[in-house]
């Protein structure tokens, strides 16, 4: 199975940089301890979308070809297919219960490459001044959209939620610049900046799809992504406009922990953060988990979204970066919910005013009441963390986090110390150095 190698070297960015990002932390700054549960049970509500993390790495040509003539979604669940056979590997075990839990969705459309503005969103055009200082890199945030319909697909069907999907590091040196936001982020126009102005254009786009306009009641949106894709769906949960359909949930798999937080205006982060649900999802040893846990010690912000941190122990391996392949923590979580129910994470009487509402079952008939006429739910102060693994009833849960919005002015100055050029050498010599692990980290399935 294909093991996608992500945001090693920003381990070695850590060590490089000046500057650390800010992150947001409760009020309290005492470890909890919280009564365990097993996250096993939780598989089959995370599975679709961990399916659509990893099939955020299909080249958006070949998931495009899924489409009909006219770029209308797909009704004999070719995108599907697509999908479950980037996630299985021809593995007859995993395919079919991967196939039931994703074709009630739909892909509807993507994007990869650098993005000035999406569809030459006039929005963005007017407000793309900002960024016309800062170096243009050649790459951008990849994402594909799916919705959720009813199984078998049809015409005219509405839907209920809506994924967008943000891909991950790939070998793409645009990638690494992005990973590396906290040195190169002040003057580079980095993934994290072309989102900060495309998010509403992209959402405004969902809202003009034909299932989202069919629907009686406005669907959900929540955003997905695995790595770097996790940190960016993150930061769309954050940025887009408070006044317009927002992100009510983020699932965001072995997550980076660099989330271009300082991008959004304050009032917008903090309108978006009251209510937002992040489920930040990740195989136990990943190579990221250490990084994270490093994050959690930076300083504080006011901005509390709700996080739950759910540790899966899945895959059998002792190497941190296989541990941290998105296609390997989707199959293995479908293997898994063979032996569940479909059931989701406990409300949390911590997070009120939440505006994700969990699907009540995965039955991929979608929601008749729909059609037109033809969590975790974690606290602020109680994060939970959930294991898959046998053994202890009790963890040390530590307390949430969130990158925040600030950077303490004295480290913003010491960052800008460093010459650019020396900075975009620095990466290229790090990211050149790594080169022959990425070719056999991408080859190996």
């Amino acid at each position: 199975m294909r093991v996608q190698f992500k945001l090693v070297l920003l381990i070695v960015a850590v060590s490089i940089s000046s500057v650390p990002s800010a992150s947001a932390q409760n009020e309290s700054t005492a470890p909890v301890q919280i009564r365990a549960t097993y996250a096993a049970p939780l598989s089959r509500y995370y599975a679709p979308y961990a399916i659509q993390a990893a099939a955020a790495y299909i080249p958006k040509n070949e998931i495009d070809a899924t489409l009909g003539p006219s770029g209308q979604p797909a009704l004999d669940g070719a995108d599907v297919g697509r999908a479950v056979a980037y996630v299985t590997d021809g593995d007859a075990t995993v395919a079919p219960l991967a196939t039931k839990y994703l074709r009630a969705w739909q892909y509807q459309f993507g994007s990869e490459g650098y993005l000035t503005c999406f569809e030459s969103d006039p929005e963005c055009l007017a407000a793309i001044d900002r960024d016309r200082w800062t170096l243009r890199i050649g790459g951008g945030p990849a994402f594909q959209v799916w919705a959720r319909t009813r199984y078998p697909a049809k015409n005219g069907a509405a839907c209920s939620e809506v994924s967008i999907a943000f891909r991950g590091t790939t070998a793409a040196f645009a990638d690494w610049i992005g990973n590396f936001d906290v040195v190169t982020g002040g003057f580079t126009d980095d993934h994290y900046r072309q989102l900060r102005r495309n998010v509403d254009a992209i959402i405004k786009k969902v809202t003009m799809l034909d299932c989202y306009r069919r629907a009686r009641r406005p669907p959900q949106i929540v955003s997905v992504g695995h790595s770097l894709g996790g940190g960016l769906a993150q930061f769309a949960g954050l940025a887009n406009h408070p006044r317009r359909p927002r992100i009510a949930k983020v699932f965001a798999f072995d997550p980076s922990p660099v989330t271009g937080a300082a991008y959004v205006d304050k009032r917008v982060l903090a309108d978006n953060a009251r209510g937002l649900e992040i489920d930040r999802v990740y195989q136990s040893g990943e190579v990221l988990q250490r990084l994270r846990g490093w994050a959690q010690r930076l300083p504080r912000s006011p901005v509390l979204p709700c996080v739950r941190d759910v540790s899966f122990d899945l895959i059998n391996s002792n190497n941190a970066i296989r541990l941290h392949s998105m296609a390997g923590l989707a199959g293995e979580l479908v293997k898994v919910s063979a032996r569940y129910q479909y059931e989701v994470p406990e409300p949390h009487r911590g997070c009120p005013g939440t505006r994700y509402r969990a699907p009540e079952t995965d039955d991929d008939v979608g929601e008749p009441d729909q059609e037109r006429g033809s969590g975790p739910i974690a606290a602020r102060s109680q994060p939970l963390i959930a294991s898959a693994s046998p053994g202890g009833t009790w963890f040390n849960s530590g307390e949430a986090q969130y990158p925040g919005s600030e950077m303490p002015v004295a480290q913003l100055a010491g960052a800008r110390a460093m010459n650019a050029n020396a900075r975009i050498a620095q990466v290229r010599r790090i990211a050149a150095a790594h080169s022959g692990r990425l070719r056999e980290a991408h080859a190996s399935r």
